[in-house]
């Protein structure tokens, strides 16, 4: 058997190599006002701090947008905000529930939904409603 190669990640990550970057998150018990995102995530957009995203599902052009605000604490951490309860309630996002996001290019984050039977989440009409993408709008 061969060994597996691993590589590290970078502080300073140039663009390109975020592209296809994936990290996941939990809806805690407090997550119904506010998303905290991976440190790690925000660290590797290298200072661009967007204040902004709109949410949708993928591959539905025609479905409602959704304006979530970014915010960053005093600590650095990033955060889903102001229009995020109202994503959550839409879709009856829960504790537990389990969200896979993959950074796809400077402005798309695309998730995934698992529930708490670790069975992905499907949402009526939609043939892939629990793809959601995350537009930021400015950086």
């Amino acid at each position: 058997m061969g060994r597996g190669r691993h590589r590290r990640l970078r502080s300073a990550t140039p663009e390109s190599d975020l592209e296809g970057f994936e990290f996941f998150t939990i809806i805690l018990e407090n997550s119904s006002s506010r998303q905290r995102l991976p440190d790690t995530f925000m660290k590797m957009l290298d200072g661009r701090r967007p204040q902004n995203v709109k949410l949708r599902q993928a591959d539905n052009g025609l479905c409602r947008l959704w304006d979530v605000e970014v915010v960053f604490d005093t600590d650095h951490h990033m955060y889903l905000c102001r229009g995020w309860e109202q994503f959550v309630r839409a879709y009856d996002l829960r504790h537990g529930y389990f969200l896979v996001l993959r950074y796809d290019d400077k402005t798309m984050l695309t998730m995934k939904v698992f529930n708490t039977t670790m069975c992905r989440m499907r949402y009526q009409d939609d043939d892939d409603a629990s793809m959601l993408c995350l537009f930021f709008l400015s950086i």
